[in-house]
């Protein structure tokens, strides 16, 4: 894999002078000559983070789909962090989903993931509103949960102990209706089952808001294949 797109693409400011950062808001723009070791090396993040039993992301799966939008973090030695999203409209409004975010752990604790989210937010136009918008992602990764539900007003479903909000609810219905239609979402915890039989997510130690969302996903997903659907209202 290139350590880095060279002069092929532009790469975009960001707050690091030893990454190289690209954003493509229309993933099928990346050339198709980049596009199998791209996809070889982003697998290959998932497979340090998860116990893959097979790639994620593949041919038929391709992550270079114009529905999807995708941003690049270069190291010197390859590939450090990826995230593909999606800008979508449902009755509702403007919204967005978090395909998949990976960060290798050499590089996790530096701000990645914050400055995906602040990215994401601002391609997809949200920032320029001013005001909230729906926000969606699936996971079973404490970490990951907490970090987007920080950023939102209320989330469905209510993890924590906060009043479930019926617009939200209807919003994750639909939102995962249009992303994977024909898979059932399991009301009213927002459950899908078996969505991660082919990957299952590295357990550790969580800390602080981390570690409740942690205690209430053993309760609520102890099966490991299984995920949670959210949305939330994003402060932007």
């Amino acid at each position: 894999m290139t350590r880095n797109l060279g002069t092929r693409y532009q790469a975009i400011k960001s707050p690091w002078t030893d990454y190289a950062v690209y954003s493509f808001p229309d993933a099928s723009s990346v050339a198709a000559s980049d596009r199998q070791p791209l996809m070889d090396a982003m697998n290959g993040i998932i497979a340090v983070n998860w116990k893959a039993s097979e790639p994620h992301w593949t041919a038929d799966a391709s992550p270079f789909d114009s529905k999807f939008s995708l941003i690049l973090v270069f190291s010197s030695s390859g590939l450090a962090a990826f995230s593909v999203y999606r800008v979508l409209r449902i009755s509702s409004g403007l919204a967005i989903y978090r395909s998949g975010t990976e960060v290798l752990p050499a590089h996790q604790g530096r701000g990645l993931y914050g400055f995906f989210t602040s990215e994401v937010l601002r391609r997809s136009g949200a920032a320029e509103k001013g005001d909230s918008v729906l926000y969606g992602w699936r996971t079973r990764n404490p970490i990951v949960w907490a970090a987007n539900a920080k950023i939102c007003e209320k989330v469905a479903p209510s993890l924590l102990g906060d009043t479930q909000d019926p617009a939200l609810q209807a919003a994750c219905i639909e939102m995962c209706s249009s992303l994977y239609p024909g898979k059932l979402l399991e009301l009213p915890g927002m459950i899908m089952r078996g969505a991660y039989g082919h990957i299952k997510h590295h357990r550790q130690d969580y800390h602080g808001a981390a570690s409740l969302v942690d205690a209430a996903m053993s309760r609520v997903i102890p099966d490991t294949a299984d995920a949670l659907f959210s949305v939330g209202y994003a402060r932007v």
